[in-house]
């Protein structure tokens, strides 16, 4: 497993590699202190299974940098590591395509749950900080949002697939098709749900029960 932490502060990187490689003893850690770092440290390594984002680096536009790379890289979880704990930061991370957003002044052993959640395919919000936040059903947004278009029964084998946390290789095991297959299948599903990444698909796929009888 390959885990990028990018932060600007040595103190908060060196902390945090060592709780992944408590949670992950085989796992490769790298490192990035700035957007530059983290495109080329991305385009060096393989396959990034995590990237723990400081939004607040050099060389980089917080939120549009956080875009930026959850559209180039959608199959890559980016949990948001940051200071700021305002609700409406949380959420609009999460909207852009994060699979979790963990607030600095957390306990490391709730980071690592979160960390946990997240590898699983699950996406990690701060409950505390967002008690009393209206669902998605209920915003303006969501109910004005585009209806999902049909799916055919591949895609849907995708997407349900692609709610469960698996990679695009893993999806290609499971079904029996190649990499590339899936990888098409992906951007056809993105475009029926009216969505950007995987994160939006997996829950506008909950909020419309599309894998419910598959």
């Amino acid at each position: 497993m390959k885990f990028l932490v990018a932060d600007d502060h040595g103190l908060i990187r060196e902390g945090l590699k060592l709780q992944l490689q408590a949670l992950e003893p085989d796992a490769e850690v790298f490192e990035a202190a700035s957007f530059e770092e983290v495109n080329a440290q991305i385009a060096a390594i393989d396959e990034v299974d995590l990237l723990l984002l400081d939004l607040g680096m050099p060389g980089g536009d917080g939120m549009r940098s956080l875009s930026q790379l959850c559209n180039r890289y959608p199959e890559m979880p980016i949990v948001v590591v940051s200071g700021a704990e305002q609700r409406e930061v949380i959420e609009k991370a999460i909207d852009l395509g994060a699979a979790g957003y963990i607030p600095k002044s957390m306990a490391m052993n709730v980071m690592m749950n979160a960390i946990r959640l997240v590898l699983s395919g699950g996406v990690y919000l701060p409950e505390n900080l967002l008690r009393g936040t209206p669902s998605n059903d209920e915003s303006p947004m969501a109910r004005a949002e585009e209806a999902p278009e049909p799916l055919t029964q591949r895609q849907v084998d995708v997407l349900c697939l692609m709610c469960e946390g698996l990679a695009n290789k893993e999806i290609a095991r499971e079904l029996g098709i190649s990499p590339h297959t899936v990888k098409i299948h992906v951007a056809a599903v993105l475009k029926a749900l009216h969505v950007d990444n995987r994160t939006q698909a997996t829950r506008k796929a909950d909020r419309y029960q599309l894998c419910a009888d598959n």
